[in-house]
């Protein structure tokens, strides 16, 4: 049996045993993926750890009614994405109850977006650097549809918008990273002149 089974395995039995101890395995097994998951939403790093550690409480509250998948393979990605969306969630409200209310962008320039060949590496920080330049709306609507997998309905019920305000959304984050990202490959060709 194979190792990463034999862990799953052992995080299912916990579950279904409603074995506490599991917690403390699920939580060490989980931080970092799930930070990496709220520092998609929130440009804090303690806020993020906030909303990580308030995610893990909420998970615990109710992990084991979580409806387990028969094959572990199968489990171990429905868990990791249920985990996933009470994360989103929570860094969502940790946003909300922080500042003001989400940025509504309405107007943006008419600029040509040309095709981008993505030929370079882009690395994490420059993805995330690009991302924390969008407005927070148009932000939390890629990160939930593209990354997260939320369907337009669920983007739609969670961040009380329209659902084709959602797509809208969408649609002009990808253009904007685009053009951010159209910048960011001038400015490097400009320095290494």
């Amino acid at each position: 049996m194979k190792k990463t089974h034999l862990f799953f395995q052992n995080i299912v039995d916990g579950l279904v045993n409603h074995d506490q101890r599991i917690q403390e395995t699920i939580y060490i097994h989980y931080w970092g993926y799930l930070m990496g998951v709220a520092t998609r939403y929130i440009k804090d790093r303690d806020i993020a750890m906030e909303a990580v550690n308030d995610s893990f409480v909420k998970a615990f509250k109710s992990m084991y009614a979580f409806k387990r998948a028969e094959e572990i393979d199968e489990f171990q990605k429905t868990f990791k994405a249920w985990l996933a969306k009470i994360t989103v969630r929570t860094a969502l409200d940790k946003i909300r109850i922080n500042k003001s209310p989400i940025s509504f962008v309405e107007n943006y320039e008419n600029l040509f977006i040309a095709h981008v060949e993505i030929n370079d590496k882009l690395y994490v920080d420059e993805i995330m650097k690009l991302l924390f330049l969008l407005p927070d709306l148009h932000r939390m609507v890629f990160n939930m549809y593209e990354i997260e997998g939320f369907s337009h309905e669920e983007i739609s019920k969670i961040l009380n918008i329209p659902t084709s305000s959602s797509r809208t959304y969408l649609t002009r984050a990808k253009h904007k990273m685009r053009e951010l990202y159209l910048k960011m490959n001038e400015l490097a060709d400009g320095k290494s002149r």
